[in-house]
């Protein structure tokens, strides 16, 4: 996996700070608290990570949310999914059908849970969004006929032709889960706005200036985020990125 991609899946998992460490501490137990403090190249040019492809985005605002897979940050070919909002899946032998469980309990930051209505939203948005909604990643769903969900903790996705990579497709760090109500309401919402179900909340961004996102105490992955907090700090300047690194006003690129 890239670098910068690398980093996007270690903040969603809430791994950056074991991140920072060099190997022959890997094994210490992590101690909770702090705030990691990275930089970015550039601002998001909307909120809204299923119509963007940008780092701009990604790093920033990725903590706020969950994706059905993720891919593992410890696997150095980056292609092996592991779970995320959906704890299993089991495909069909003629590899027309992929079935995920999901995870009972994940609740958006504004307290609704999360269930399958919320992921078919999402993927429907992602896959065949409507007139005037731009979706980055509609390519990648080609071979999906129908995405349903025949119980609140169940999603499966149709395919019309066998698709090898399907399951790191549904791993991809831009397809967060947004909320279906929200979504019925006002399809573009997302674009000016954050909530999901991710290990951080959303607190504020300056433009110009920073990204702010605090620990979500009702994560439902008991225990994490071990970090209180992040700060995105915008510079597109190499050198002044080099500066501030020297400098301890951020720990990572």
């Amino acid at each position: 996996m890239r670098p910068r991609l690398l980093l996007a899946a270690l903040l969603t998992s809430s791994l950056a700070v074991l991140a920072l460490w060099p190997a022959a501490f890997a094994q210490d137990k992590p101690r909770p608290g702090g705030e990691l403090i990275f930089l970015v190249p550039s601002e998001p040019p909307s909120y809204d990570g299923h119509r963007e492809g940008t780092f701009g985005v990604v790093h920033p605002l990725a903590p706020h949310y969950n994706t059905l897979l993720r891919i593992d940050p410890t696997d150095r070919t980056g292609t092996r999914p592991v779970p995320d909002l959906a704890e299993s899946w089991t495909i069909a032998p003629d590899g027309l059908t992929y079935t995920l469980r999901l995870r009972q309990g994940v609740r958006f930051h504004d307290g609704s849970v999360m269930t399958s209505r919320d992921v078919k939203a999402s993927y429907d948005k992602i896959i065949a969004p409507p007139t005037g909604v731009i979706s980055m990643r509609k390519g990648a769903y080609q071979a999906v006929e129908v995405v349903e969900s025949p119980d609140p903790h169940t999603v499966r996705f149709r395919l019309k032709w066998p698709e090898a990579s399907f399951l790191i497709s549904l791993a991809s760090p831009y397809n967060w889960i947004f909320k279906a109500d929200i979504l019925a309401r006002d399809i573009r919402w997302y674009e000016t706005n954050v909530m999901g179900t991710g290990p951080f909340k959303f607190v504020e961004h300056v433009k110009g200036s920073h990204w702010i996102g605090k620990k979500n105490p009702d994560y439902w992955d008991k225990g994490r985020p071990y970090l209180d907090g992040y700060r995105a700090i915008f510079i597109n300047s190499n050198s002044a990125q080099v500066a501030a690194i020297r400098g301890e006003r951020a720990h990572v690129q």
